[in-house]
């Protein structure tokens, strides 16, 4: 084994297209987090009130309005972002202005906790972003990226944008940054992948032999956000490489004893209750209530799916969803039907 250690668019025009100086992060690890890592076992009120101090959390629900799609049955969705900050920590990553949503993902719980579902909602998706308004100003409804709706509007703009184009009720909200994935890939240990080619990305700081690796965080947070150096170098492409990351991430969890192992498991949840933005409701209680839910889920029971899109016309540098196939995704999504069934990508 080989051990590794070390856009915003403006109405109506889409905005240029961003090349390398573009990071991203696996921002869904939290919701593996709230749904599957906070186990009942860590029940002694000091090291509950340091988790629970560990949180922040932000209030987007006021932002909301009146007209939401209607809460069916018990199945709970987390709307989980990857946010490329470079505020505080997140410096040493580089100088850019604002935040915006990189990793958006909706993870679906259904009820009784007996299966999961992410669906990926690429960052180039085009969709009508609804009017919102944020510190007593508006932002005019209009058509734009989807990544957009954070920098202008912040979480409660994308959380009403998500409602608005895909008809899903949203119960939560979860935000991480890269920091944030860094220290928790390391409280893992590390994840292993296997790499069929070398891979060597300048712009992502990442230079891999072909083989078995064993990533840090460091690494791997540049793995999860390197673009050109994979396949066709296209944003659906790593979104793939991510979900397969994310399920590695579960797996290791799930099957190494760390819900088992007092120590090793609160190391994991500080470094991760220190790294991540909910909303108001979903503190260490609510997370507790999650994942003793689905206690009995295996990793193998949780799905990445991305929402059938096909490039944009104007811009193929964009992608459109493709109709009426994301239609019929949400409404099994916000149904909670047994079955989620994903038409696969035409080649």
């Amino acid at each position: 084994m080989q051990s590794t250690t070390s856009e915003r668019a403006t109405p109506p025009a889409p905005p240029p297209r961003r090349t390398g100086r573009r990071r991203r992060v696996l921002g869904w690890i939290a919701c593996g987090v709230a749904a599957f890592l906070v186990a009942t076992g860590l029940t002694a009120y000091a090291a509950y009130q340091r988790l629970y101090g560990n949180i922040r959390h932000v209030d987007p629900q006021g932002q909301l309005g009146a007209h939401r799609p209607p809460k069916i049955g018990d199945a709970v969705n987390i709307l989980v972002i990857g946010s490329d900050s470079r505020a505080g920590a997140n410096s040493a990553y580089g100088h850019e202005a604002g935040a915006r949503s990189d990793t958006i993902l909706v993870m679906h719980i259904a009820a009784g906790g007996e299966r999961a579902v992410g669906v990926s909602l690429p960052r180039d998706s085009i969709v009508d972003i609804p009017a919102c308004t944020v510190d007593g100003r508006t932002i005019p409804a209009h058509q734009g990226m989807i990544n957009s709706s954070f920098n202008d509007g912040g979480a409660g703009c994308t959380w009403k944008t998500i409602e608005s184009v895909t008809g899903i009720h949203l119960d939560h909200y979860v935000q991480i940054d890269f920091a944030g994935f860094q220290r928790m890939v390391d409280a893992l240990g590390g994840i292993e992948i296997d790499l069929p080619e070398p891979v060597h990305d300048t712009d992502a700081h990442l230079d891999l032999t072909a083989g078995h690796h064993l990533l840090d965080g460091k690494t791997a947070l540049a793995y999860v956000r390197a673009r050109h150096a994979f396949g066709d170098g296209s944003d659906l492409g790593r979104i793939q490489r991510q979900q397969r990351f994310m399920a590695a991430m579960i797996k290791k969890a799930t099957s190494t004893g760390l819900l088992t192992d007092p120590a090793r498991l609160f190391r994991f949840l500080d470094a991760a209750t220190d790294s991540v933005t909910t909303d108001s409701g979903l503190g260490i209680g609510e997370m507790r209530r999650l994942a003793s839910g689905m206690s009995g889920v295996s990793s193998g029971a949780v799905r990445f799916v991305t929402v059938p899109n096909h490039p944009w016309p104007v811009d193929p540098n964009r992608v459109a969803w493709t109709q009426p196939a994301a239609r019929h995704l949400f409404h099994q999504i916000s149904t909670d039907a047994r079955t989620i069934s994903v038409p696969k990508r035409p080649h």
